[in-house]
């Protein structure tokens, strides 16, 4: 009896551990990451020899403080993994988890970060050594596919939301939403609804919110996509205007940076995209137009950007990229009743030092020895009132090696002028008084060549150097002090990489 007990018991645990692999089969997890490390050289940087404590600091022009040396030097490590669990055919769960931040990331002394947590383009968790920056649910049905979750956003090149899913990107958007993406032929259809922050609280007014229509027309035949993303973004009254860091709400949205008895925000912006192939070459087009109210003030925004790609050969393909981001002119009040700044994401690079590194946030306290210090990112600068034109090529001399040299130019549209009271300051995000005397500010943004080199060891590692020399323009100059310009002096950057597709 014992011997036919032993032998059943022995049959149902077989059993239940069949029947167990068979489920767990059905279940498949499909991993893939990045890791990428770098190490950041910046020599030259500040304005001139001057500290912090200089009168030209605090004047609301373009000074840099010194810091106690003139070049910069930095890491940063990152590790970004995507597991991914299949459950059934019309179902997927998939996941973004980062190791601590996905813009500083992890190494030596990489720094960290607080006034630029409250950011317009993208939701980010921060705090904990691993981070779940993406989760969301994939559901296929016979209307569509439905996505639950924390979401990657990306449209057209990029310029409003950049999915930030390359190699080496920072600054990716994300959002808190609730999609719907129907297919009908050619056309696509995409509502969402988005939830941004909860503000201060996550009861009355205090969120931002954005709801978004994407039409999207696809003709793989002809190499041929066009669409526009109708997106229209609330924010309740009790936004912080505190802060420089990238696009915090009243830092960049409320004229003059200072507090006001509502901050709320409701702005409409007609995204519209396009990109054509004709046999070597591609066109594609981005065209951002943003119009509304921000804190009492009536909001009218202008981006454009045009890229060109020529491939002649296997070897050889040039980049031709060339824009505009509006800029904000100046003003009789020290809060205007308009506001006309585009600020890009920052994801979207013209040149290593432009547009790229904020030099200003080099000096002064930057690492948590002294945590009651705002810190600020490096990376905090975004196009924005510029008139710009790059010339990139890479070159391909074998199928590991590639160079990539690169010339870039930019001018300001709006500068600071003695005849207006009032100017603003895209690195602060602020609106300042103009001194008796003080020189009208110069149109030029500067001149920079880069020259990159890329070594693709096998389809998952990749080795990189990059460089640039960049001349600041007489932008850089206007320091709103009477008699006393700054001085700009050629910047020299490098940045050693190494990275891992997996």
């Amino acid at each position: 009896m014992k011997k036919i007990l032993k032998k059943c018991w022995a049959l149902s645990v077989m059993a239940l551990i069949c029947t167990h692999l068979s489920t767990a089969e059905a279940l498949e997890l499909d991993w893939t990451g990045q890791f990428w490390s770098e190490f950041n050289y910046v020599g030259n940087y500040s304005s001139d020899n001057a500290g912090a404590n200089d009168a030209r600091s605090s004047a609301g022009g373009y000074f840099i403080p010194q810091g106690g040396r003139s070049d910069a030097t930095f890491q940063t490590l990152f590790l970004r993994l995507r597991p991914k669990a299949i459950i059934n055919d019309n179902i997927s769960i998939k996941s973004e988890w980062w190791v601590l931040d996905p813009i500083f990331g992890l190494y030596g002394s990489g720094l960290p970060y607080t006034t630029d947590q409250n950011n317009f383009y993208s939701s980010q968790n921060r705090g904990s050594a691993i981070n779940a920056q993406r989760i969301w649910g994939e559901f296929v049905s016979d209307l569509g596919t439905f996505q639950v979750g924390r979401v990657p956003l990306h449209w057209g090149l990029g310029l409003v939301w950049n999915g930030g899913d390359n190699l080496w990107d920072r600054y990716m958007s994300t959002g808190d939403a609730v999609r719907w993406i129907a297919k009908f032929g050619s056309f696509t259809v995409a509502p969402s609804y988005i939830i941004r922050t909860a503000g201060n609280s996550i009861g009355g007014a205090g969120g931002v919110t954005d709801f978004s229509l994407i039409l999207k027309y696809e003709n793989p035949e002809d190499e041929v996509e066009a669409g526009i993303n109708l997106l229209k973004q609330l924010g309740g009254a009790g936004q912080s205007v505190t802060g420089v860091g990238q696009s915090a709400i009243g830092a960049v949205f409320s004229p003059g940076g200072t507090d006001r008895s509502s901050n709320s925000l409701n702005t409409w912006t007609y995204d519209i995209y396009a990109r054509k192939r004709l046999k070597q070459m591609s066109f594609g087009i981005e065209v951002p137009i943003s119009s509304g109210s921000i804190s009492g003030a009536t909001y009218s925004a202008l981006g454009v950007a045009a890229e060109m790609d020529w491939k002649p050969s296997d070897s050889l393909s040039f980049l031709l990229k060339a824009g505009y981001a509006s800029g904000q002119s100046g003003s009789k009040s020290l809060n205007p009743d308009s506001f006309q700044a585009f600020y890009f994401n920052p994801n979207y690079h013209i040149g290593m030092i432009m547009f790229n590194y904020q030099l200003a946030n080099f000096a002064g306290s930057q690492t948590l020895n002294n945590p009651t210090n705002s810190l600020r990112s490096p990376y905090d600068n975004p196009i924005v009132n510029a008139v710009y034109g790059s010339l990139s090529a890479q070159i391909k001399p074998s199928d590991k090696w590639t160079f990539r040299p690169a010339l870039i130019y930019a001018y300001a549209p709006n500068t600071a002028k003695s005849s207006d009271p009032y100017f603003y300051n895209y690195w602060s995000r602020t609106t300042y008084a103009g001194a008796a005397g003080a020189n009208n500010q110069g149109s030029g943004l500067g001149v920079e060549a880069d020259l990159g080199l890329t070594f693709q060891w096998d389809e998952y590692f990749t080795f990189g150097l990059d460089t640039g020399l960049y001349f600041p323009g007489d932008f850089f100059k206007f320091s709103n002090v009477a008699g006393a310009d700054l001085p700009v002096h050629p910047i020299f950057a490098s940045a050693l990489k190494v990275g891992v597709n997996f």
